[in-house]
């Protein structure tokens, strides 16, 4: 088993929401918008193994990812969550909904895809098998920085955008990064997904959604490179999400990227405030 790490922000007898970030990210990415939420509600953010402080696997799976995100909520006394989930996170919250369908009560994905193909690979989950060797490698070898200054200013967005408020960034660059005996490193597993196992088993992301039995929402940035209605991708993933969900549970965050909470981070707490107001003010659900 690995060591999960989780933030919290407390506050009794209030109903809980656990905060999951993207691929490459962390914990800390939520750390300027938990406080504001924990007004309402008692806010954890989840670092998943190989991210942030969590401890790194010889192996990964979304079926991994989502247990992790159940025992963290079950640590924390949640009895049935509200799960706000980033991009890659989006679909690992997904896939822990979909497999669990009592555990949360309320799922709102942050510019997270929802894929309507199914990714290439066996149907049948017995022919996946555990490698026998450790998983390849990343090709590049592993940067090291002489010092965390410098590791901080190599730090970027993937994918790039602009940045509306660079201090938010600076504060996720500086822990972003470990001190090892050679120097600063990044702290995330960088071959998480050589290390990934198949999940050629599910269903499609939409497919999933259909099925869903908890209540979902998408919030999107107007800008996110990922539903830019200009581009066949972008086109091809609004139209999923849109024929996935009803207008009212889709929101757009207006000059926002993909990173929309480093973006627009007040307009981010506004819009998840809107989404969740029922929670917050139905009873107790801890």
């Amino acid at each position: 088993d690995a060591r999960i790490q989780y933030r919290r922000w407390p506050k009794p007898h209030a109903p809980g929401v656990l905060l999951v970030h993207g691929h490459a990210a962390h914990a800390r990415w939520w750390d300027h918008i938990g406080p504001s939420l924990h007004h309402q509600f008692d806010v954890s953010a989840i670092d998943l193994s190989g991210a942030g402080d969590s401890a790194h696997r010889t192996t990964y799976s979304s079926r991994l990812f989502a247990e992790e995100m159940m025992a963290v909520t079950h640590h924390a006394g949640y009895a049935s969550p509200i799960i706000i989930a980033h991009s890659f996170g989006g679909t690992l919250a997904r896939v822990a909904c979909y497999l669990n369908p009592h555990w949360a009560q309320q799922l709102i994905l942050m510019d997270s895809v929802i894929p309507s193909r199914q990714p290439a690979g066996p149907r049948n989950s017995k022919e996946v098998k555990a490698p026998t060797k450790p998983a390849r490698q990343t090709q590049r070898p592993e940067r090291v920085y002489p010092t965390r200054l410098i590791a901080m200013k190599r730090f970027r967005l993937t994918p790039r955008q602009p940045l509306t408020h660079p201090h938010i960034l600076t504060h996720i660059a500086h822990h972003s990064f470990r001190e090892s005996e050679a120097g600063f490193v990044f702290k995330f597993d960088r071959a998480v997904f050589n290390k990934m196992m198949p999940a050629s088993d599910l269903p499609t992301g939409s497919e999933m959604m259909a099925s869903l039995q908890t209540k979902t929402s998408l919030v999107i940035g107007r800008k996110s490179v990922f539903f830019d209605p200009e581009t066949p991708v972008g086109e091809r993933n609004l139209s999923t999400a849109t024929k996935q969900l009803a207008n009212h549970e889709v929101k757009i965050i207006d000059d926002a990227g993909h990173h929309l909470m480093i973006d627009q981070p007040l307009s981010t707490i506004e819009t998840l405030l809107t989404l969740t107001a029922g929670s917050a003010e139905g009873p107790d659900q801890r």
